[in-house]
């Protein structure tokens, strides 16, 4: 028998850590697997005459989760470094669709209006939320993956209500171009955007924490 510890990307919730701990188990050659969401890491004691590593991190890749490597050699600096310039960019974006699509409300000046220019406001409000289902795909295949493996978690809750309102939105925005401009009011573009912004925030909050807790050990 062998044993690894491998860094996993992905886990946002004791229900992913549990779902992939038992997901490990229930394949052949491995003796016994332990995640632990707090250090994103999973150690696996194994048959090496039967497994291989690629094949262990192809489990993980199928339970929904990705394997970074053996979890002593991670180094996660340079990544969320890159991660808090991505973050940096769509925190840009998020306010300029909020100021968009709220700002007439209370009566601020904006550069489109819904009432009289509701083609181009409801085009635009589509271009920036549909950036941030690209910004949030790791979010939406996750919750995909967990929900096809009877596993569903956080992630899975989040990609049914982002994907729901952003196909409701999409149908008013078709009623939208065919003239009827009420229909300005029930879109829910920056729903869609928001919600994976602040689940965005929230992992960058909880990978810095977890990055001091392994430099800690």
């Amino acid at each position: 028998m062998k044993k690894i510890t491998l860094s996993i990307e992905g886990m946002t919730c004791s229900a992913c850590s549990n779902g992939l701990e038992k997901y490990l188990n229930k394949q052949n050659g491995i003796k016994v697997a332990t995640v632990n969401l707090v250090m994103a890491n999973a150690t696996v004691e194994y048959n090496e005459k039967e497994l291989t590593v690629e094949q262990i991190e192809e489990f993980v890749k199928q339970a929904g989760f990705k394997s970074l490597g053996e979890f002593k050699e991670i180094k996660q600096e340079g990544k969320s470094k890159k991660e808090k310039i991505i973050f940096a960019i769509f925190s840009v974006l998020a306010i300029l669709l909020m100021y968009i699509s709220m700002g007439h409300m209370i009566n601020l000046p904006t550069p489109l209006n819904p009432h009289t220019q509701s083609a181009a406001y409801t085009i635009t409000l589509f271009i920036l939320a549909t950036t941030f289902l690209f910004y949030g795909a790791d979010i939406l295949k996750n919750g995909y993956k967990n929900l096809i493996h009877k596993t569903p978690n956080m992630d899975t809750l989040v990609a049914i209500g982002v994907i729901s309102s952003y196909l409701y939105s999409i149908y008013e925005m078709i009623l939208v171009l065919k003239g009827n401009m009420h229909a300005t009011m029930n879109l829910y573009f920056e729903s869609t955007a928001i919600v994976i912004y602040f689940i965005k925030l929230g992992r960058l909050i909880e990978n810095s924490r977890k990055e001091q807790n392994q430099r800690s050990h």
